[in-house]
């Protein structure tokens, strides 16, 4: 299963929104903890189905810096929409935090923040959206799969501690194959790591990650286990 990471699968992008005057280098700041957990089902019409909840806490300078963060989302997979639909971006404390929307690269960049209030210190952005069409089957495997980018290559500062998990849905025991994959690095890299699997849920975690370093992972289901992408 092992093959080149596709940056386009999952592109993540982070931004600093900062006033035209303002000299201070905005990636000065690290993201302490990204936690990231996948829930994949199979809809009625046979196609992937794929819920994301984002936790990212990051760590800001105690002086003006930063208003926020963007937060780049697919809304195109091997050539066709995903779908995206964003339910909600909150605090840890499940309040709201405000938010804007706009589209650059086949992505919605989610612009986190208020532009008229710095934020210091920890701040935590939860993130909660779902995707379709989000599998695929590979000729090379003869299996469909789950291959996907998590966090991306295109965060400018570094991750502290990185978790990925990924729930399969339970009516999918019997489909999946057995193989799965992790891979590390940037772009054009493949370094293995590891993929633990408990029953139906897959896990795996890096630390001190560089910008622009991403873990990928794959799990495999028999052949046409997802009902393919067919356009409206």
């Amino acid at each position: 299963m092992k093959r080149i990471l596709l940056g386009v699968l999952v592109l993540v992008g982070l931004m600093v929104h900062v006033s035209p005057v303002q000299a201070l280098d905005t990636n000065n700041f690290t993201i302490q903890s990204y936690d990231i957990r996948y829930t994949l089902k199979r809809g009625s019409d046979g196609r992937s189905l794929l819920k994301t909840i984002e936790t990212i806490t990051a760590v800001f300078p105690n002086y003006d810096q930063n208003h926020g963060i963007e937060r780049a989302i697919p809304t195109q997979y091997d050539k066709h929409p995903t779908n995206l639909a964003v339910e909600s971006v909150e605090r840890l404390d499940g309040t709201p935090w405000n938010y804007t929307t706009y589209d650059s690269n086949d992505n919605t960049v989610l612009r986190i923040g208020d532009a008229s209030q710095y934020v210091h210190g920890k701040q935590t952005y939860v993130i909660t959206y779902t995707q379709q069409d989000v599998t695929r089957y590979f000729n090379d495997t003869k299996s469909d799969e789950f291959y996907w980018d998590t966090n991306g290559i295109e965060w400018a500062v570094p991750i502290d501690r990185l978790t990925v998990s990924l729930a399969v849905d339970d009516s999918l025991t019997k489909n999946l194959t057995g193989k799965s994959a992790c891979y590390q690095g940037s772009q054009g890299q493949d370094t293995s790591c590891n993929l633990d699997q408990a029953a139906t849920v897959f896990s795996t975690q890096a630390t001190k990650l560089l910008p622009g370093e991403n873990l990928t992972i794959a799990v495999g289901f028999t052949p046409h286990t997802f009902t393919e992408y067919q356009p409206s």
